[in-house]
């Protein structure tokens, strides 16, 4: 009789759920659909359509907590309803699939994402007595239990699903893709949704006594975060604070490596902050008092830390956000220090507006990084006599500190697509010699301590316009001469030729059917860009992994996939070098 009723509170539960978010289910279901038929068989518009649909399902949230909040007309909700598939309809529309998976796109649709989902936590709260800190611990729950029960059910199904394959008859290897889909992207998110409360509001904005609320703290959560995250974080805060009084007349101000963590301590100060303003103890009764006092100098010195490093690397929108969250968090520990724990929802609206200003010209941070970049390059470019009446000249004599400025500010311009709308940068941007523009190489030979490097490309698409074959191969250092690759174009047969020369230089030769050598690709440079890169990343970009070498006949290109260089400070000949790449071959 229990195991029956609580069968039919699953399924009011389900019900309620539907019924209360009927657009953001039907937008979920299309959703798995969509990757269903991505994973049966790749189509171009699923990039495009999965963003629309990502962005239909926060904005009918938000729909859905407005209209809550606020009106009880039926009629509102069905205008609120047709706004969010207006919307999203009309987003569709505007985005183009080429910029999808550009930075610029990525980082502005995080953003959006991100101000709908503060606007969803934040809007219940406005004028009520419920707080910002009760709705962001109700989707914190919310949350990890979907993840928790979503995840066990993924284990005991695909573990059933094997046991099939491999016991009774052969499951198709798509099953397990498909049912993680189906779990993760409709079961995982119903269920989260079924457990944010629904609060109903009387005329002065109180939650009606009715309607049970449903953001108490459990006992484990209570001692998970009083007994063990605040300790965890309280010996952090020591460690930093130490190292900022040790280090603050000198390397505090110039230490790269800690701005991320700083801003990876604010942001987690911040979310155990509101999460212990649900609870009363002597643990989090102390660190709501201490903490904030402790958090607004730390953000504030690093702040400084990062607007004086513009002068020494321009603007960049990793800096512009850096800063911007320094600002954000130097506000929110002042308000934590002297508003009560109820006004804590006062950090939303802020939030969401400078957010909101990270993505809106003329002042969001790609404009601004793009501008001091290109001022930047400029005035490096203009002091060395390389940029006169708009024309860019080479210089091979000009200081190393202007060579790691120039080099610097190409490559961010570069790689965030920005170079080819620089009018005298158009020739750089067309044939990517660097040496040949500016008159040095690009990628220096760094001596280091003998260790392994390992870099992979992000996986994305390997553009082939323009090229008259492609084939994929495995380059690996040896003295012996060896085949890679051969083609036939126009009745004339091609081969690529993988050769040890002279200095331990190591090339792709071209040669025609006649044995004449028509192009000789010099492997040194994706070396050497490996042997820089490989301390501040570990994968390459598109742009990175690729490299062009081209003469009056023939234009190679070598995509890299992979790149295992060990013993990189030795000779060439004794380095262990792997590379995984295509290799790209026109003829002119």
């Amino acid at each position: 009789m229990k195991q029956n009723k609580k069968i039919l509170a699953g399924l009011e539960q389900l019900s309620g759920t539907i019924t209360r978010f009927p657009l953001t289910i039907l937008l979920l279901v299309l959703i798995a659909l969509i990757n269903g038929i991505e994973i049966n068989n790749s189509f171009d518009q699923y990039s495009k359509l999965l963003f629309t649909f990502v962005l239909g399902v926060f904005i009918s949230l938000v729909s859905q907590v407005i209209y809550e909040r606020f009106f009880d007309n039926s009629g509102i909700r069905k205008l609120l309803m047709a706004g969010t598939i207006i919307i999203t309809a009309g987003y569709y529309f505007i985005i183009s699939s080429k910029d999808i998976f550009t930075t610029v796109f990525t980082i502005r649709m995080g953003a959006v994402w991100f101000v709908l989902l503060i606007a969803f936590l934040w809007i219940p709260t406005i004028k009520s007595s419920f707080s910002f800190n009760e709705s962001f611990l109700a989707l914190f729950k919310a949350f990890f239990l979907a993840v928790f029960y979503s995840s066990v059910l993924f284990i005991g199904v695909s573990l059933i699903i094997m046991a099939i394959d491999l016991l009774i008859v052969t499951v198709n290897g798509d099953t397990i893709p498909h049912v993680a889909n189906l779990i993760f992207c409709i079961f995982a998110t119903i269920y989260l949704l079924s457990n944010l409360p629904l609060f109903n509001y009387d005329k002065e904005g109180e939650v009606a006594q009715e309607q049970e609320i449903q953001v108490s703290v459990s006992k484990f959560l209570k001692n998970l975060i009083s007994y063990v995250i605040i300790p965890i974080t309280a010996v952090f805060t020591l460690v930093l604070l130490l190292y900022v009084i040790m280090n603050i007349t000198g390397k505090f101000w110039t230490d790269n490596m800690l701005e991320p963590m700083l801003v990876s301590y604010s942001i987690t100060v911040i979310i155990v902050y509101l999460l212990a303003s649900n609870i009363q103890n002597n643990f989090a009764n102390i660190f709501r008092n201490l903490f904030p006092k402790v958090l607004v100098p730390i953000v504030l010195f690093q702040t400084i830390a990062s607007v004086l490093k513009i002068g020494e690397a321009g603007f960049t929108h990793g800096r512009y956000y850096a800063i911007l969250f320094g600002v954000f968090a130097t506000i929110a520990g002042i308000l934590f220090c002297f508003v009560p724990v109820k006004k804590n929802g006062l950090i939303a609206p802020i939030l969401i507006v400078l957010s909101l200003l990270s993505i809106v010209p003329p002042v969001d941070a790609f404009t601004v990084s793009r501008k001091s970049q290109i001022r930047r390059l400029e005035d490096t470019l203009m002091r060395n006599n390389m940029l006169q009446d708009g024309k860019l000249s080479p210089n091979t004599s000009i200081v190393e500190t202007d060579r790691e400025i120039i080099i610097s500010s190409v490559q961010y311009l570069n790689i965030m697509g920005y170079t080819e709308d620089i009018v005298w940068l158009s020739s750089y941007a067309n044939n990517k010699d660097f040496e040949k523009e500016f008159g040095f190489p690009q990628y220096d030979y760094i001596s280091k301590d003998d260790n392994t490097i390992y870099l992979h490309r992000e996986s994305n698409a390997v553009p082939i316009t323009g090229y008259d074959i492609m084939l994929h191969t495995n380059l690996y250092f040896s003295p012996d001469e060896r085949e890679i690759g051969n083609f036939v174009k126009d009745d004339r047969s091609y081969r690529l030729v993988l050769q040890n020369q002279a200095d331990d230089k190591h090339s792709i030769l071209l040669f025609n059917e006649e044995n004449m050598e028509l192009l000789a690709f010099d492997i040194q440079e994706i070396v050497d860009r490996a042997i820089t890169l490989h301390e501040e990343m570990e994968s390459l970009t598109l742009e990175q992994a690729s490299f062009t070498q081209e003469n009056d006949v023939a234009r190679m290109t070598l995509v890299v996939e992979n790149i295992h260089i060990n013993n990189y400070t030795g000779s060439m000949d004794e380095k262990y070098v792997d590379i995984n790449t295509y290799i790209l071959v026109t003829l002119k």
